[in-house]
């Protein structure tokens, strides 16, 4: 079994040795905390909203220093978001009534802070599924005017549409700029191309609507032809910056109508991960390579890639000693980092490892309480990472350090893999071993990771990879494929045993080379996102 970070196994909440009905003393507490907890919960409600309406004074909220502060008053504030939920919103009332109503919410004697644990979690199916949209608004009325509705990709099924307040949508705005220009140099004008997907998609809509205020910004849409036409005509004295999902960035960077050394491209990306070998790649064309988290569900700009995250995740593919101290090693992954705004989010990990959400903020129209996204992580504040990084030798690492916000380890979707004689490979895995081989990444234009019975109703595994428009085919595929599969062994503990010790050696994984719309990519996407795992697949190999 392979070994789990300390600090990061599953749990069970730290209750008081004795209920709240049988504690007297505790009572007395809970009383006495309630009202300066709530009263310091509006008050931060009051200067946020104003705050929001202040341009670059938001940033306010987020300097370093209030750590422990900060983390208090977001848990302080995700609870209020419970309970006001629950008297305001029809939808989360009926939810939680049949649920055995209001739990009894106990204490953490450590923090003086509320545990959560006992609120019922809730997903897309259980809940956004389960009700009318208008029975999940606050008031139980969609409001007349200021909504906007956005739709998600539809990757796990039909699309659904998102409702955003006037309010939420002016803080993730002014997050969006804030996290924006930290991530670029603005020594020169600045350009965005948003080529994520245009239309009712959350993302592409969000980022045009967010950004056109603060710099030029044009919605290309994932259109390569229109992005190249633009930065020609446009010429190379601004400072571009190309937002969208990371297969994308990778196709224009491999664009030969660009003279990238005339050029100063910066990139963002989101909707997906990266490993630190396409990063490095993307890094001969672009300066800055700068990734952020979000969930449609929630909001689009969640996280985002601290340059002290990025150099955090490049140390833990290097520093094996740093990589068990700080991450789950079970997972077979690096998982990308983040950090993020605890007043904001309140992020718990349950017993499965997924990410359980409290949207804390009082301007969301349609509340998530402990919403489960279905990604698998795990949440380390700055004291907690600080501590490790300085136990392992590694404080080089906290060198310029600009904030001291939480860190977010994001491990990719936890249904999102398929099984190998019992070893879990995801996606992530296969995307960090790809991109890693230099025979491989500069001809790859995406993956599939699929499953499937044979003739002999036998469930193989492979690795399908399909190569650029027009790229021939490279030599020695055996070689490739044995590289592959010994660079996933190295990082997947699990996979290892499996393939060595688990597996029939007349049943070993594979990996295809694929022309670029034939095979399983005969057709193209089916989906706004491109798809990596596919089960019980059929079609002629080559």
């Amino acid at each position: 079994m392979a070994a789990v970070a300390p600090g990061h196994e599953p749990a069970p909440a730290r209750e008081p040795a004795a209920g709240p009905s049988r504690n007297p003393a505790l009572r007395a507490l809970k009383r006495l905390l309630y009202y300066p907890a709530v009263a310091a919960v509006y008050a931060l409600d009051g200067v946020e909203w104003a705050l929001a309406h202040m341009g670059g004074l938001y940033r306010l909220l987020l300097v370093p220093g209030f750590e422990g502060m900060r983390w208090r008053l977001g848990i302080w504030r995700a609870w209020r978001a419970f309970y006001a939920a629950h008297a305001r919103v029809p939808a989360y009332r009926h939810y939680i009534d049949s649920r055995g109503g209001l739990p009894d919410i106990h204490f953490d004697r450590k923090d003086i802070t509320p545990l959560l644990a006992a609120v019922p979690e809730m997903d897309k199916a259980s809940y956004v599924k389960a009700y009318l949209i208008a029975e999940q608004i606050v008031g139980g009325r969609l409001p007349r005017r200021g909504v906007m509705v956005d739709e998600s990709s539809g990757s796990s099924g039909t699309p659904t549409s998102w409702v955003r307040g006037a309010t939420e949508r002016r803080i993730v705005s002014r997050m969006m700029q804030l996290s924006y220009r930290d991530s670029v140099d603005r020594a020169r004008p600045v350009f965005i191309l948003n080529a994520f997907a245009l239309g009712a998609w959350a993302t592409g809509m969000n980022v045009s609507i967010s950004l056109t205020d603060s710099s030029i910004l044009k919605s290309t849409g994932p259109n390569i032809d229109k992005i190249v036409e633009t930065m020609l005509e446009f010429g190379p004295g601004y400072r571009y910056v190309v937002m969208g999902y990371p297969p994308f960035l990778k196709t224009l960077a491999d664009d030969p109508r660009i003279d990238w050394q005339a050029f100063t491209v910066d990139a963002g990306y989101g909707g997906e991960g990266i490993s630190e070998g396409l990063r490095t790649y993307l890094g001969q064309r672009f300066h800055r390579v700068v990734g952020s988290y979000g969930a449609s569900d929630l909001e689009v700009n969640m996280a985002l890639e601290s340059d002290l995250a990025i150099r955090l995740r490049r140390a833990i593919g290097e520093d094996e000693t740093l990589r068990k101290s700080l991450i789950r090693t079970d997972y077979g992954v690096t998982p990308m980092i983040f950090q993020y705004n605890p007043l904001a989010y309140y992020i718990e990990t349950n017993e499965a490892g997924e990410l359980v959400v409290t949207m804390s903020r009082p301007f969301h129209i349609a509340p998530k309480i402990r919403y489960n996204i279905h990604d698998r992580g795990h949440v380390m504040r700055f004291p907690e990472l600080k501590r490790r990084l300085l136990a392992a030798g590694r404080d080089d690492l906290l060198k310029d350090v600009r904030t001291d916000l939480p860190f977010l380890f994001l491990y990719g979707r936890s249904d999102m893999s398929i099984d190998y004689y019992g070893a879990n490979v995801t996606p992530d895995s296969v995307r960090e071993v790809l991109y890693g081989m230099p025979a491989l990444a500069p001809v790859l234009s995406t993956f599939r990771l699929l499953s499937y019975e044979d003739e002999t109703t036998t469930k193989r595994m492979e690795i399908a990879v399909e190569l650029v428009e027009g790229a021939p085919m490279p030599p020695n595929p055996e070689m490739i494929e044995a590289e592959a599969f010994v660079r996933l062994t190295e990082i997947n503990a699990d996979f290892l045993n499996a393939l060595h010790r688990t597996a029939s050696p007349d049943n070993p994984p594979r990996l295809t080379l694929h022309a670029f719309g034939t095979g399983p990519f005969e057709g193209g996407q089916r989906k706004l996102k491109n798809e990596y795992v596919a089960s019980d697949v059929s079609y002629d190999r080559l």
